[in-house]
């Protein structure tokens, strides 16, 4: 059997070959690679079942934004991960590779539970809720992301519901391009997880403006996004403000939120008293929020507890089984050669987890699991990969949109 490396065309193209045979090229050399998500910043791509990649788009703010994202990513690798953060394997000033969370965002879950007018978009009614238990466990996870945040100093910046990401029933927070240290001026203040400050804010900064970020800032949006996770709908939206012009709502809700003024909690009272804490910025850090709802998952009553084990067990079951599927996944031969081309063949232990958020006897699985994900990575970086993706739009590289394919 010949062991001759076949020749594959490089990852940036040659200037001698025809624009078309380019793209027979890319495609060949990378068959898995699917283009599923354009980013204000960035496009991403599916490079495997369970990882992505993130390029920055062309653009000078495009990549200053993707630097300070590329900076958060080069803390975070200093430190223990956060399980409820969406795990980066590796990164380059080209991309960084993180875990596919499959199921799009927060925002995208809760529009589907939504039943709303075609014409005018209004809301008509909630068809569903999440269950009680799964939502607590939301919201503990959403706290103690902000929290490990918290604890390097840094506040996310952009807390809204298209920056957290889900798959299955796992949520997880992402898009850290806003990220900032703690006294940074609050520059993405969009209502309602942002708000202006009023007059009796003075210490703040001044009315009008958004002011610092720091706890206050963070657990307010916390608290508008435990809104909609509990409600089905965020702040105000479940009304028009300004029936006689409802282009004059967005601004109404603005004037609302600096006026503190926050409509009617009539869910559960626990997780209401939280969410109203968080609009008047009761918590003097979210570590003592995050505590807090740690708190509330260890003391479910009425037989929540109950269920949010089952949901845990049920989480674990998922990663023991998916673990099984990227094993049998990674063993695939063909796709081994396309991975090393030509280079070791010896079986490698490949397995995968969905989500490695709580204490395990599977953490040294979980942990095998993400040192072959990081080599995967970097054996696409060494293929070229990030060199092709970076040289221009999708389109014009042959990639064809194929939205979130893995979605459950």
């Amino acid at each position: 059997m010949s062991t001759t490396k076949p020749e594959y065309p490089q990852a940036s193209g040659s200037v001698s070959l025809p624009h078309h045979l380019r793209l027979i090229g890319n495609q060949r050399q990378f068959p898995d690679v699917h283009w599923i998500w354009k980013g204000a910043i960035s496009f991403v791509y599916e490079v495997h079942p369970r990882i992505v990649v993130k390029v920055p788009r062309p653009g000078d703010f495009e990549r200053e934004q993707f630097d300070q994202e590329l900076k958060i990513y080069e803390i975070f690798s200093q430190h223990p991960p956060c399980p409820s953060t969406v795990k980066c394997f590796h990164y380059t000033d080209k991309g960084i590779f993180l875990e596919y969370m499959r199921d799009v965002s927060l925002s995208y879950r809760m529009q589907n539970n939504q039943l709303r007018d075609l014409q005018t978009n209004a809301l008509i009614e909630v068809e569903k809720l999440e269950p009680l238990p799964l939502r607590k466990v939301w919201l503990n996870d959403l706290a103690q992301a902000v929290a490990f945040l918290e604890s390097l100093k840094l506040a996310h910046g952009d807390l809204r519901p298209d920056n957290i990401l889900i798959d299955g029933d796992w949520l997880k927070l992402s898009d850290f391009d806003c990220t900032a240290q703690f006294g940074t001026e609050f520059e993405a203040c969009i209502p309602p997880y942002g708000r202006v400050l009023n007059n009796s804010e003075s210490d703040q900064g001044p009315c009008g403006g958004a002011g610092s970020l720091g706890a206050r800032t963070e657990q307010f949006a916390l608290g508008s996004l435990y809104y909609l996770i509990n409600h089905g709908f965020e702040v105000y939206g479940d009304r028009c403000l300004t029936p006689d012009n409802p282009k004059e709502h967005g601004p109404k809700v603005v004037k609302l939120l600096q006026n503190m003024e926050f409509p009617t909690l009539h869910h559960d009272p626990v997780i209401d008293d939280i969410i109203d804490k968080c609009w008047r910025n009761k918590y003097a850090t979210v570590a003592e929020l995050a505590a807090h709802t740690e708190r509330l998952l260890a003391n479910g009553t009425n037989g929540e507890r109950t269920n949010t084990e089952t949901t845990s067990n049920d989480g674990w079951c998922s990663v023991i089984i998916s673990c099984v599927l990227d094993g049998l996944w990674w063993s695939l031969e063909n796709w081994w050669e396309y991975v090393r081309r030509g280079g070791s063949k010896e079986p490698t232990n490949r397995t995968g987890s969905k989500d490695d958020r709580r204490d395990s006897p599977d953490h040294d699985l979980v942990q095998k699991s993400f040192s072959s994900q990081k080599a995967f990575c970097e054996d696409l970086v060494k293929l070229g990969l990030l060199d092709l993706l970076s040289s221009g739009e999708p389109e014009y590289l042959g990639f064809s949109f194929d939205w979130y394919r893995h979605r459950h």
